[in-house]
């Protein structure tokens, strides 16, 4: 007998297969829409099942492509590559950037440039 897939197991693989523009929008609510359900059943269902706060998920996921944008593009803003990755504010996506992993964006790319950049990231899905 086949087992039904977890709605959290749907809502990560939902989360990972969107393209950067759609995770830029997304919000607790659209997905919770989307799959039918409350948004504060599916925030707490999630936490209980990943031990990772919805919110946190999706900002994670943000912060890994950031870093792919970051390897693929040397001359983007921090302007411009907050506003892609689904921030408003730059200097908030810096703080949030340098608490996922460790050091400054620009740095990163600094770094990147030097190859050195694997070594500065701390942590994260790399």
């Amino acid at each position: 007998m086949m087992r039904r897939q977890k709605i959290s197991d749907r809502v990560t693989e939902f989360i990972l297969t969107r393209k950067t523009d759609e995770l830029a929008m997304l919000k607790v609510s659209k997905i919770a829409a989307t799959f039918g359900v409350n948004p504060s059943y599916l925030s707490r269902i999630f936490k209980g099942d990943k031990d990772i706060t919805l919110n946190e998920f999706i900002t994670g996921e943000k912060m890994f492509r950031s870093v792919g944008l970051l390897k693929k593009d040397r001359q983007i803003s921090m302007d411009d590559l907050a506003r892609i990755v689904g921030f408003s504010r730059a200097d908030y996506f810096i703080t949030l950037f340098k608490n996922y992993y460790g050091v400054h964006p620009k740095k990163f790319k600094k770094a990147r440039r030097s190859r050195r950049a694997g070594g500065l990231l701390r942590e994260g899905r790399e």
